[in-house]
């Protein structure tokens, strides 16, 4: 029998591109078991086009409604721990899904069983979901594109994810069993929800990385991990920095960052599959 499929969505004051992204959902040639909508407190209509979805869906669609705003890190926690089927399938409100994400990835994680986490490739389109044709910056960064990675890398691809450098795919991207969120819960608040998921359960597990372009991920000015479209690039630096200064500030250090996926990792009874990440992760701390 195939594993059954959560979808966790967060939204907040996402009108805009919400219908959108629902009819994306819709219209997978293997439909999920269930959808969890978690509401960041929103002052837009996006509650609003969910429970009208929910009417009509064939699928359970369950929908919390924050009473105040959390940030999408406590929010994507949340809506994880609602989940109840057998993989989780992250979700932001204003991308589209290819039609057989999930028929593909489920797939993948029947045929082999050793694998708890599951990474794909993406597009970007623009705010009309046109081809995102604007230079991004990277201050240095090294962007990965799946067509630069090795045969190797491209099946088995927990290298390429692990660093140093930065990583390229967000939580929109990945998908993994639910057994995992027991360790991975609660989220380490001072980074994303994507890194810190990613750096507690590939140490755990088999990954992969599958080549398809399997969302189209929609770069604007208004969502939570944009590109900062539309804004020069000392002013996208300057609030990088204050966002790194403030987490310092809070104690959402890289070093605690990294201590703290240690000890969570310590406290699973599963056995470690990757020693050599863990010592990668000692030597941040």
């Amino acid at each position: 029998m195939p594993a059954t499929v959560s979808i966790a969505l967060c939204t907040y004051n996402g009108q805009r591109f919400l219908e959108l992204q629902l009819e994306s959902l819709l219209a997978q040639t293997v439909k999920p078991d269930e959808l969890v909508v978690c509401d960041d407190a929103s002052s837009d209509r996006s509650v609003e086009i969910i429970e009208a979805f929910a009417r009509r869906a064939p699928f359970p669609v369950r929908v919390w409604r924050n009473a105040r705003n959390l940030g999408y890190v406590r929010n994507f926690e949340q809506a994880i721990s609602h989940c109840t089927q057998d993989l989780v399938f992250l979700c932001d409100q204003d991308d589209l899904w290819d039609p057989h994400k999930i028929e593909i990835l489920q797939g993948l994680f029947e045929s082999e069983p050793a694998v708890g986490l599951c990474l794909h490739d993406f597009v970007r389109i623009n705010a009309e979901g046109g081809h995102y044709e604007n230079e991004l910056e990277l201050y240095g960064e090294r962007q990965l594109r799946s067509v630069d990675l090795p045969e190797e890398i491209r099946h088995h691809s927990i290298r390429a994810f692990m660093a140093p450098y930065p990583r390229a795919w967000c939580g929109c991207m990945m998908a993994f069993r639910r057994d995992f969120a027991a360790v991975a819960l609660p989220i380490y608040p001072g980074k994303g929800h994507d890194d810190w998921l990613l750096k507690v359960i590939a140490p755990l597990t088999e990954v992969r990385f599958h080549p398809s372009a399997l969302v189209r991920y929609r770069i604007h000015t208004t969502n939570t991990n944009s590109q900062e479209v539309g804004h020069s690039a000392w002013s996208v630096f300057v609030r990088k920095l204050r966002r790194r200064l403030d987490n310092l500030r809070r104690g959402y250090s890289k070093k605690n960052f990294y201590r703290l996926v240690l000890d969570r990792i310590a406290t699973s009874d599963r056995a470690v599959r990757r020693p050599e990440l863990l010592e990668m992760y000692r030597r941040y701390t």
